[in-house]
């Protein structure tokens, strides 16, 4: 129904790699990296960790 085809968008936009990230994501992700910056973590295995998890 209409619920499903709402979700299945989400997925689509969330993990299609033909389209650029959702705004929120990147925003996210750059939070994670100015975080990092703020806090002196300078390994960039750490912060790939909390992007990918």
């Amino acid at each position: 129904g209409t619920l499903q085809k709402f979700v299945d968008d989400v997925f689509v936009a969330i993990l299609s790699t033909k389209r650029p990230p959702p705004i929120a994501v990147r925003f996210f992700f750059d939070f994670l990296d100015d975080m990092a910056e703020k806090h002196g973590i300078d390994d960039p295995e750490t912060v790939h960790i909390w992007k990918t998890n």
